[in-house]
């Protein structure tokens, strides 16, 4: 991987520069760059040099636990984007480590499903328990310590007893299907061994819920290979097995554990395969197998880089691109509201009313498009189920999504305008614009990398069809204008012209007719451009009071709502932007409004907030709104809701809050530093991603931006305020820079080409990327709450 890092703009205009890239091709270097004199450097004498200490930045935000964990919510975790595994203390005793794959789903039919659950469409269909391992220690613990090393993603620990001692390590490996466990004892804690306990390989929201599936799932069948390679594998009811294997070796005195799980449906090849992946990884040699795991880490974290000065942010921000790189990976599992560490929950499943949104966000942003795509892959494979998710009348043209579907293949009823859909009930079964909200998120996977084959193959024919399922329910009436029946709008109740739907449709339809263009396609090549232009023309207009956006038709927000259903206008959409005072108005109105009411906020209330704030430019409120998280974040930065029912969407959005602060990317422009707070006076970041597959580097010291560095990965156009009184660039060939006004650049780059922006009369000052110094001690996550073990 070629990092790119450390503008160090005096490098190209010295004297070793002027010989290397020809004294004729280069302005003086006192020479002031305004927009009549322009520094021309030739593009391969442009110095990127990564100059950040990967492994001591990110030592400084390691977890560390001084005490055991006791539970999940203080557990280190692990993971690779389908195996995944935590460890927390169960008694004087005993350590527990989770067994969790996301590929284990059941596969009961959905027709079958009896929707007894709030017509959850997953009792059937959602993820299965599998079972865990325990470490047995032959005398008391007395007490132990944990540190998960984000550089390397693995936990390592101590435990001590009255005469004894162990050290402990963990891994998931980052590209294996197998995860490692090992311990070396001495004293009165030699003889400590892994055991793997099987589950029932039954539902949580079931089990919740009190309605267990009939019949039952059999017990996990055991049994030990001649090689000493053991296994569990649960042959499901409804077809296909989850399988584990593991093997344990006792090797100079050090026990080795090494365990897989598989699943497979309709087949029963999961316990093949988990067998021959213990071996293989028991086999392998091991600096090597360590080595490629390790490497695969150290490749994924440099792809861009944040750092504010604030102890607590920073650490949280590194926190969570490690644990999003733990629960998914490219074209892999869609984040579901577990990830692949599945605890007693009732949403076993993925949630499209805003939680796989949330969770998939900051992707973009952060230029790592592979926490994004599984998103377009599994909606791209799977879209024969999107279509099965409609009424049978409306299949032949439309797709759509409900509120929840399994992981595995999408299928979930959607609901349906107007009438709602039998038998579900008049919420949920009315609840109708998710997939147009999922793509919005697929739109950003190919705005931000302009990949036209996901273009032309993905986003246009699944935006088309959920388009189109909205069209069988528009109505025409006597005021010309289009509308829609009753509508749910998520977390909060019915309405008419539901403005959910309404902002979704008016964004989706709008975006057909853009991407269309860029296609080349006439009306005659696509019919139904015609009634997209109909939509932009004569969709009815969002509702709207003294008290901002309604939620629709005759439905004003006046009580607690935790969700921003009413206002994705604002936010993810920016269909509504703060570019006219009105328009700024109904938005400050719109969110101050929202916020009013105290009770009944969640975590993401805060994030959404924050990320409207910073729309707004206002850094200062958008820090507030983000500090409004820290009290719903656990303390190893998981999540919950109604009680302690884990989610994992809002912690992953609360770094995507930081990103919108940074930097923003909307209406063909590169906004730096838009939400930037005071609190934060020193802030670096580098190869952020903006639309147009533009790469970003700024560093802001004591509230000013010292310099600004753009990159154009695929070439073309874009505005960019960069955040500067007087300005002075540099560019390498080619690149043209013209002002419009306003603080506003225009800059035209070939592929590869780039361009600084800095203050007047500093062009030629020392800039590098480097960490912001830490504003006070470092934070640290993992420390637990003091609670007694038995």
């Amino acid at each position: 991987m070629i990092h790119r890092l450390l503008i160090l703009l005096l490098a190209f205009i010295s004297v070793s520069l002027l010989s290397r890239a020809g004294a004729d091709d280069l302005a003086s270097p006192k020479t002031p760059v305004t927009a009549d004199t322009t520094l021309e450097v030739q593009q391969e004498s442009n110095p990127v040099i990564d100059e950040v200490d990967w492994a001591e930045m990110l030592a400084a935000h390691d977890m560390i636990w001084e005490q055991l964990p006791r539970g999940w919510k203080e557990a280190p975790f692990l993971g690779n984007g389908e195996l995944g595994t935590m460890m927390y203390q169960l008694d004087r005793r005993t350590l527990r480590w989770d067994v969790g794959c996301s590929a284990a789903h059941d596969h009961r039919p959905l027709e079958q499903d009896d929707l007894t659950e709030k017509n959850v469409t997953v009792l059937n269909r959602g993820r299965h328990f599998i079972g865990h391992l325990e470490m047995k220690s032959p005398a008391v613990l007395a007490g132990g310590t944990a540190r998960l090393a984000l550089w390397d993603a693995e936990a390592t620990g101590t435990l001590h007893s009255a005469a004894g001692s162990a050290d402990w390590s963990a891994l998931v490996h980052a590209t294996e299907p197998v995860m490692r466990l090992q311990c070396k004892a001495e004293g009165d804690l030699q003889g400590m061994s892994f055991s793997y306990v099987a589950e029932k390989a039954t539902n949580p929201r079931a089990i919740r819920a009190k309605t267990p599936r009939v019949p039952a799932n059999p017990p996990a069948v055991l049994s030990e290979l001649a090689d000493g390679v053991q296994t569990a594998v649960h042959h499901l009811q409804a077809g296909g097995q989850t399988a584990v294997a593991w093997k344990q070796l006792n090797v100079a005195g050090e026990q080795r554990l090494w365990l897989s799980v598989q699943h497979s449906f309709p087949g029963d090849e999961a316990s093949a395969k988990a067998i021959e992946a213990v071996r293989n990884a028991v086999a392998a040699d091991e600096d090597a197998w360590l080595q490629s795991h390790r490497t695969w880490w150290h490749e994924y974290y440099p792809e861009s880089f944040v750092s504010t000065g604030d102890p607590f942010w920073d650490a949280f921000y590194w926190a969570q691109q490690y644990k999003i790189a733990s629960a998914t990976r490219d074209k892999g599992w869609i984040l579901d509201n577990q990830g692949p560490w599945l605890q007693p929950t009732a949403w076993n499943a993925i949630w499209w009313n805003l939680n796989a949104q949330l969770s998939h966000s900051g992707f973009a942003t952060a230029n790592r498009r592979a926490m994004g795509s599984a998103l377009s892959h599994q909606l791209d494979i799977h879209r024969d189920n999107l279509a099965r998710n409609v009424a049978q009348e409306y299949r032949a043209d439309s797709y759509a999504i409900g509120r929840n579907t399994s992981g595995w293949d999408l299928l979930g009823y959607a609901g349906q305008p107007g009438t709602g859909r039998p038998p579900m009930d008049r919420l949920i079964g009315r609840e109708c614009g998710n997939l147009l909200w999922a793509l919005h998120n697929v739109d950003l996977e190919y705005r931000y990398w302009q990949d036209t084959e996901l273009r032309d193959q993905v986003l246009y024919p699944l935006l088309l069809r959920a388009v189109n399922y909205y069209r069988h329910f528009l109505v025409e009436k006597d005021d010309g204008l289009l509308h829609l029946p009753q509508t749910y709008s998520p977390e909060y109740r019915l309405a008419e012209d539901c403005t959910y739907d309404l902002d979704l449709l008016r964004w989706g339809s709008g975006r057909l007719l853009e991407l269309a263009a860029e296609k080349g396609l006439s009306e005659q090549d696509q019919p139904l451009i015609a009634s997209w232009t109909k939509i932009q023309r004569k969709l009815v207009p969002s509702y709207t009071n003294e008290t901002g956006r309604m939620i629709g038709r005759d439905v004003a927000l006046s009580g607690p709502h935790r969700h921003w259903s009413h206002l994705l206008a604002i936010y993810p959409l920016r269909s509504l932007t703060p570019e006219t005072p009105e328009d700024r108005e109904m938005i400050t109105i719109s969110l101050n409004h929202w916020h009013s009411f105290k009770a009944g906020l969640a975590g993401y209330s805060a994030t959404g907030g924050a990320c409207m704030a910073a729309l707004l430019g206002d850094g200062d409120q958008a820090l507030e709104f983000l500090n409004r998280l820290k009290p719903f974040l656990h303390a190893n930065t998981f999540y919950s809701e109604a009680g302690s029912l884990p989610v994992i969407e809002t912690p992953l959005h609360g770094a995507t809050a930081m990103q919108e602060m940074l930097l923003q990317s909307w209406g063909g422009r590169l906004r730096i530093f838009p939400g930037a707070p005071s609190a934060w006076p020193g802030i670096q970041f580098h190869q952020l991603r903006g639309e147009g597959a533009f790469l970003v580097s700024a560093r802001r010291e004591q509230g000013e931006t010292k310099w600004v560095f753009i990159e154009a990965t695929v070439g073309g156009s874009v505005e960019v305020d960069p955040s500067l009184a007087a300005v002075e660039w540099t560019s390498s060939k080619n690149v043209t820079v013209k002002e419009a006004g306003d603080g506003i650049y225009e800059v035209n780059s070939p592929p590869g080409g780039w361009v600084v922006f800095s203050p007047k009369g500093e062009l030629d000052a020392k800039m590098s990327v480097t960490p912001v110094p830490v504003n006070g001690p470092p934070h640290r996550f993992g420390k637990p709450q003091k609670r007694r073990v038995r």
